[in-house]
């Protein structure tokens, strides 16, 4: 008899705890975010999807030294290296990158290419939305991950729409 008393006391016990929990719970502020109806927000350092910049004359940052191809641990970074001429010049160095692509595929978002590049030509954004049925997609290609908002070289500077992270 004694065990059965103790027994209905630790369930009751229980209970309580459980409840307790519960209530605690739903009294907080949700943090579920209704992704496609609300706006995602980031924390500052968030890796995603790489942004490729421009200087503030509208000339690539990107001098196509290869070092951030080299810290890659993934390889997902392809660079082919072209002279600039008086004629094209596409970044202030005297190379430029004429192909970028990073292929999202084996891409770990590690950020070892952000850090050894020595023009800060290439940043991590705050884009995520990399879904697809079809995998040749995600490679990105230089036109896609150059920043929408800066001008093109030899053009002049209008600013583009407000970047909204």
């Amino acid at each position: 008899m004694a065990s059965m008393l103790r027994e209905v006391g630790e369930t009751f016990s229980a209970l309580v705890k459980g409840f307790h929990v519960t209530f605690r719970n739903m009294l907080r502020k949700t943090t579920t975010e209704n992704y496609p109806d609300e706006p995602v927000h980031f924390q500052a350092r968030y890796r995603g999807i790489h942004v490729l910049h421009r200087d503030e004359n509208g000339l690539e940052k990107c001098v196509g030294c290869f070092l951030c191809a080299a810290a890659c641990p993934a390889n997902c970074i392809y660079i082919e290296a072209a002279e600039n001429t008086e004629a094209k010049r596409m970044s202030a160095g005297e190379r430029y990158a004429s192909v970028y692509n990073i292929d999202y595929s084996r891409c770990i978002f590690c950020g070892y290419c952000v850090e050894a590049c020595p023009t800060d030509a290439i940043t991590h954004g705050h884009g995520f939305e990399l879904a697809t049925y079809n995998i040749n997609s995600l490679i990105h290609r230089k036109e896609q991950l150059l920043e929408k908002s800066a001008a093109r070289a030899g053009s002049s500077l209008h600013p583009g729409p407000a970047a909204t992270s």
